[in-house]
């Protein structure tokens, strides 16, 4: 008995040690296996014969034709164009969002005066206006980068707002009774409660950015990867299509997980509520 004992000791040893490699990076894990069992199907169907090569390349001719692009740097321009719009258009919808969402949300006469044109551009198409933006500013970036805010700052307003609305009215008064200053109920109970609000906002703006800005340089750019795709795409070259859309999922990931990583560092009581 105490033989067999010792032999199953390294046994459990194992198990627990792999537990805790579980229990520590279960998120990394899961999403690894996650992909890899895609991308393995995905290249299953293409080499098997089930999907023409003409409607859809597989995992390891994109990555290829990644690695050559890189190489060659022939990408670098596009990124740079899409970066640009994305980058600047995004920090616009931030900048103006944020502020309006917190106004909307601290006065109902601010919120009743700019939440009907709120909705109705808010339910509208943004593409519908990418024509009266090229009339008004051209085929530069400029016209991109407008479309982009009226893309992305609507939503950021909208949950901003809610964020602001759903504060516990009885920390803003418990704090009223104690002489404490506007400026100080703003940065000390209402951003902190409504943080996770606007976080969760600008994640759902990273889309519509992102959307907006292929969709704009499909019909009025010369660069970035929505006129890589589009060009890729009436030349029926699929790989190429591939390598644009990879990198915009790709960035699409990375700034959510960055948002992530931010509300982690500034709002850890929600992480530890997920837990």
């Amino acid at each position: 008995m105490a033989n067999t004992s010792r032999a199953l000791e390294p046994r459990l040893d194992l198990a627990q040690q792999l537990e805790k490699i579980w229990d520590a990076h279960r998120t990394a894990i899961t999403r690894t296996v996650a992909v890899f069992a895609f991308l393995a199907l995905w290249e299953y169907a293409v080499r098997g014969g089930g999907v023409n090569p003409l409607f859809l390349s597989s995992p390891i001719l994109v990555f290829e034709r990644l690695f050559e692009v890189f190489a060659d740097g022939s990408i670098y321009p596009h990124i740079a164009a899409s970066g640009y719009v994305a980058g600047v258009g995004f920090g616009i919808a931030i900048a103006i969002g944020v502020p309006l969402g917190i106004m909307m949300g601290r006065s109902r006469v601010v919120r009743d005066t700019l939440e009907p044109f709120i909705m109705a551009k808010y339910s509208a198409p943004t593409v519908a206006f990418l024509p009266l933006m090229i009339l008004w500013f051209g085929i530069g970036p400029m016209s991109k980068i407008v479309l982009v805010v009226l893309g992305a700052v609507f939503v950021i307003i909208i949950n901003t707002e809610a964020g602001v609305s759903n504060v516990d009215r009885k920390l803003i008064e418990t704090a009223r009774s104690f002489c404490a200053r506007e400026h100080d109920i703003l940065l000390k109970i209402i951003a902190p409660a409504a943080l996770p609000f606007i976080i969760a906002g600008l994640r759902l703006a990273i889309g519509r950015v992102l959307i907006t800005v292929v969709v704009a340089e499909m019909f009025a750019s010369t660069a970035g990867l929505g006129y890589l795709i589009f060009q890729a795409g009436a030349a029926y070259d699929t790989t190429q299509m591939f390598v644009g859309v990879v990198l915009l999922a790709g960035a699409g990931v990375v700034l959510n997980s960055a948002l992530r990583s931010v509300e982690n560092r500034i709002a850890p009581w929600m992480h530890a509520q997920l837990d």
